[in-house]
């Protein structure tokens, strides 16, 4: 278990879902929503989000085999046979979650496409403002999932853009240096305070309705899940 777990990067799978839950409270702030009946859908993004994103980083260890090391494939531990299909597995996940939600109905699937093609583009070129463009798009299938974008949700999209493009910058020669990749993982991990942030911004906005507490929620939630990856996965590399 554990080789899969470094393979997907576990600890860091609870930084996804925050970057779907600021996208969609960004648009029903907007909307001035009442009830949380029109989350359904957001909650069903969210899990295809995290398996695109766990798509993404078997894809980058499938392209790395032959370069990468301390990786579960360069490593032996993990055969390309299995991590082929478990990259597989992770866009059929994906999809199932986005027929469960009803969000092939709307632009989320243009979004999620993007996000695939932006994830293989920076997986095969390995562009540092590229990881940036992956994680905005995260913002706008959030927004895509309750009906479009608006200024807000473009505003945080390209402040997503821009923190992760920075962070992946810098990421630059971790591999060889491990207190750089401790600080890189603390950089990812603090997303989810980026996220949260947001969130609390945009209930103070717009005065704490049902919808917009319940994202904010579902953003904590996500922090506890962090917190307690980091302490139950300790030997999992969070970069």
């Amino acid at each position: 278990m554990l080789k899969w777990l470094r393979l997907f990067r576990a600890v860091n799978l609870p930084t996804v879902p925050g970057d779907v839950f600021v996208g969609a409270a960004a648009v029903v702030a907007g909307a001035a929503a009442r009830d949380c009946a029109g989350l359904r859908p957001v909650w069903w993004a969210a899990g295809a989000s995290v398996l695109i994103y766990m798509f993404g980083l078997v894809q980058n260890d499938i392209m790395g085999a032959k370069t990468d090391k301390n990786r579960p494939i360069p490593d032996g531990e993990i055969s390309l046979d299995a991590a082929y299909a478990a990259a597989a597995a992770c866009l059929a996940g994906a999809a199932a979650c986005a027929y469960a939600g009803g969000l092939f109905c709307g632009g989320w699937w243009r979004v999620a496409s993007l996000l695939v093609v932006s994830i293989t583009l920076y997986n095969r070129f390995k562009a540092w403002w590229m990881m940036g463009v992956c994680r905005a798009l995260n913002v706008y299938a959030g927004a895509a999932a309750v009906g479009g974008t608006n200024l807000c949700a473009d505003m945080l999209a390209v402040l997503w853009w821009l923190y992760i493009s920075l962070v992946t910058l810098y990421s630059e020669g971790e591999e060889a240096d491990p207190a750089k990749k401790r600080r890189v993982g603390f950089l990812v991990g603090a997303t989810v305070y980026l996220q949260l942030s947001a969130l609390i911004a945009l209930n103070l906005v717009h005065r704490w309705s049902a919808p917009m507490r319940t994202l904010l929620v579902a953003g904590a939630l996500m922090l506890a899940a962090l917190r307690a990856a980091k302490m139950l996965m300790p030997k999992v590399s969070a970069s």
